[in-house]
């Protein structure tokens, strides 16, 4: 496997994680923020709302640019191949 294909895996891995992340609930990270500071106030449903809608265009964006990548890294083996 070459770097440029590894680098492609790297980013569709990355991607998975930002899905991932966008998947957890509220409740689960008010209730980690609340063990790790306790006088830290409330956050507002708006900002997990705008946090998944983020992380779910970031994923969406390295999806894309991973496809086009094995793009590139296939017509540079054709190249070389030849």
């Amino acid at each position: 496997m070459d770097a440029l294909t590894q680098l492609n895996v790297l980013g569709l891995i990355l991607s998975a994680v930002l899905l991932a992340m966008a998947c957890i609930k509220a409740d689960r990270i008010r209730a980690w923020r609340a063990g790790i500071n306790p006088s830290t106030e409330e956050l507002p449903d708006a900002f997990f709302v705008a946090a998944r809608v983020t992380f779910v265009a970031l994923a969406g964006v390295g999806v894309y640019l991973s496809v086009q990548g094995f793009g590139v890294s296939d017509a540079r083996r054709g190249m070389t191949a030849s």
